[in-house]
């Protein structure tokens, strides 16, 4: 199971063993023996293992950062396919009637995927509308009733 866990509950000078860690974040001793397979350092001829919290903490902000998707202006990521697609065909413009915190109206744009032919969503704002027509081929925009 994918999970982010709060590196700041690591204090980078201390030195933690496997049951200590699986304590702190509340998974299985087996998750830990995991990640040391996967490359998460421990302290060389020690026994049971003892990992350095700065190792662990550099470990699981690059497992973390490995999950995520950076998206091109032109991609929306596809939850079923699991990887950022370009839309197939003309998009739609969705205004929810809200706004976020930088007082731009939100608006969904939504499409269908190429693979996999399921609807695809990313939320953007008018401060960024020049840039979305010019990256998609945007049929219309839908405005949906604000609710008071």
């Amino acid at each position: 199971m994918n999970k982010n866990y709060n590196t700041r509950r690591i204090n980078q000078k201390f030195v933690y063993s496997v049951k200590e860690i699986s304590e702190l974040f509340m998974v299985n001793i087996r998750t830990i023996r995991r990640w040391i397979k996967e490359g998460l350092t421990v302290i060389p001829e020690t026994h049971p293992y003892l990992i350095q919290g700065s190792e662990l903490k550099n470990f699981l902000k690059d497992m973390q950062a490995k999950r995520k998707t950076k998206l091109a202006d032109n991609e929306i990521y596809c939850v079923k396919c699991k990887k950022a697609v370009k839309p197939y065909g003309k998009v739609h413009l969705i205004y929810s009637g809200k706004t976020l915190g930088n007082g731009f109206a939100d608006f969904n744009i939504e499409g269908m995927c190429p693979n996999c032919k399921g609807r695809i969503f990313r939320l953007s704002n008018d401060g960024l509308k020049n840039i979305v027509i010019a990256n998609f081929k945007v049929e219309g925009e839908i405005y949906a009733k604000s609710i008071n």
